[in-house]
């Protein structure tokens, strides 16, 4: 005879863990958790100083910023990039990949919105510094 053993809360435990992470849902929670944790953390050290909140970020880490939130956004890195525009106080609304062109000085084509905008960025700029060598070894 096969007996039904009653599951024990550590295996249920278990098979939940397990059930979470094959879906992709335990990331989400993992990185949601983080992200209120940081915000928390952030609205603390905030309140105890005599500012009113984190000091204001200069237009170019606000635009590296963004370009690594497309960046992250666009690997589906989502969860990662929520955190980091937590951590970073970026502003909820997120600047278009046309105003990120044209911070930046690029022209987006159908080549290049293959990618996200920070890798093409790295790309010109590597394939410039190989010009440049190759000009000088001549």
């Amino acid at each position: 005879m096969n007996e039904n053993k009653p599951i024990s809360e550590k295996e249920l435990l278990a098979a939940i863990k397990d059930l979470l992470k094959k879906n992709g849902h335990l990331n989400k929670l993992t990185a949601e958790m983080r992200a209120k944790v940081t915000e928390i953390l952030q609205q603390r050290q905030t309140s105890g100083d005599k500012k009113s909140g984190p000091p204001a970020l200069s237009e170019e880490v606000l635009l590296v910023n963004e370009l690594v939130r497309e960046y992250l956004e666009w690997n589906g890195y989502l969860y990662t990039a929520s955190v980091m525009a937590s951590e970073a106080a970026m502003p909820v609304n997120k600047r278009t990949r046309s105003e990120l062109c044209t911070d930046v000085g690029v022209r987006d084509d159908e080549k290049s919105s293959a990618l996200p905008l920070l890798s093409n960025i790295v790309t010109a700029y590597t394939e410039r510094i190989k010009r440049k060598i190759s000009k000088s070894k001549k």
